[in-house]
C-alpha cells in the first residue's frame, strides 16, 4: 500500500537544470579568484564569502563550469569598460583595470568623468552585469586614505 503523501506514480521528484553550482569557486581565465557561489538567480550568480561579502555577478560572464567556474577572459578584460553606478544611481565612471593581490581579486580601477583614476573595492561592490553596481555613494571613494 502506497502512503498517504506519495505521488500517484509512487514517489516524488524534483526536478533541477543541472547540478547545484553553489560552493564553487568562480575564477578569471587566467586563475584569479573572484569567490565562491553563494546562491544562484536566474541572470546571476550570488558570490559571498572572502573579501567579496555579498556580490550578484552576472552569468553573462561565465565562459564555463567544471570543477570551477571560469569567465571568459581574464577579470581586467571581461569588466573593463563597463559604467559604474553608486549606490544613489549615480555616474561614477568607467571600469579600466583591477587589482589582484595573491591570485584573488582585490579591486578595480575605475576612471571618473574628470579623467581621475579611483580604487573600488571588491566588498563595496554590489552586482556586476550591464554595468557595475556599488554599495556605497561616490564620494565615499574619494575620502579613503
Amino acid at each position: 500500500m502506497a502512503a498517504a503523501n506519495a505521488a500517484p506514480w509512487g514517489r516524488i521528484v524534483v526536478a533541477r537544470r543541472g547540478a547545484s553550482l553553489v560552493g564553487r569557486s568562480v575564477v578569471d581565465s587566467a586563475g584569479v579568484e573572484i569567490g565562491y557561489v553563494a546562491s544562484e538567480e536566474p541572470e546571476f550568480l550570488v558570490l559571498g564569502e572572502g573579501s567579496v561579502g555579498r556580490l550578484r555577478l552576472g552569468r553573462r560572464f561565465i565562459e564555463h563550469v567544471a570543477d570551477r567556474i571560469v569567465l571568459r577572459g581574464a577579470a581586467s578584460e571581461v569588466f573593463a569598460g563597463l559604467n559604474v553606478v553608486d549606490a544613489q544611481g549615480e555616474f561614477v565612471g568607467v571600469i579600466r583595470d583591477t587589482v589582484e593581490a595573491e591570485d584573488t581579486l582585490d579591486s578595480f580601477i575605475v576612471e571618473d568623468e574628470q579623467g581621475e583614476m579611483v580604487t573600488v573595492l571588491l566588498e563595496d561592490v554590489r552586482s556586476i552585469g550591464e554595468w557595475m553596481e556599488l554599495r556605497v555613494v561616490g564620494d565615499a571613494l574619494y575620502k579613503r586614505g
